[in-house]
């Protein structure tokens, strides 16, 4: 199990070079990837954060929960007992993770500008990269191939919309991600006509 340090009590579970394939990315109802990366490029499988007497997994698919139950248990033994598992939709875990962060001790806080300028830049590389992907909502099309029809263009300004509506609901409609501009891709595609 490769693990990256973020302080003491939390580590970044990533894929090794010489691994076989997991999983490309998990998919959302709206076909959206769930997939993140370390500034490095590194694949990021999971976050491991050690809370008092509890150290908790945190992954975005059944398949990689049952492996870095396997590699824990292996590698910790008796130090650890029987895993509680919860499942959630990505829109609750990013309204958990909005709620925890806003309850961090001031110390660990990250100023909003800091946050929306990371944040911001996360999601620009995440749908730089969705553009020329296949997605399941645009018939396993990637969006730049999609928007060289009529149909395919109507099919990717709804998924586009869909992609806005998700984002500033997962949020609040406040914060960060509320913020993000997803004019940029609606240009790229030729698409800013219909963009209302």
């Amino acid at each position: 199990m490769a693990l990256r340090p973020e302080n003491r009590l939390f580590w970044n579970w990533l894929k090794e070079p010489a691994s076989g394939p997991l999983r490309k990315a998990g998919r959302d109802g709206n076909g959206r990837f769930l997939r993140t990366e370390m500034d490095d490029g590194a694949i990021v499988l999971g976050t491991l954060e050690l809370n008092g007497r509890q150290l908790r997994l945190q992954v975005n698919s059944k398949e990689r929960a049952e492996l870095g139950r396997a590699l824990l248990q292996a590698g910790l033994g008796d130090l650890v007992g029987t895993p509680l598992t919860q499942i959630m939709t990505p829109a609750q875990a990013m309204e958990e993770r909005e709620h925890h962060g806003r309850e961090a001790s001031p110390a660990l806080q990250i100023p909003p500008e800091e946050e929306a300028r990371i944040i911001g830049q996360m999601l620009e590389r995440h749908y730089r990269q969705v553009l020329d992907e296949p997605v399941p909502a645009l018939g396993d099309m990637t969006p730049r191939q999609a928007v060289r029809t009529v149909s395919g263009r109507k099919k990717v300004a709804a998924w586009l919309k869909g992609i806005e509506n998700t984002t500033a609901r997962a949020s609040g409609g406040h914060g960060a991600m509320a913020a993000y501009n997803f004019g940029w891709m609606w240009s790229e595609l030729g698409l800013s006509e219909l963009r209302k």
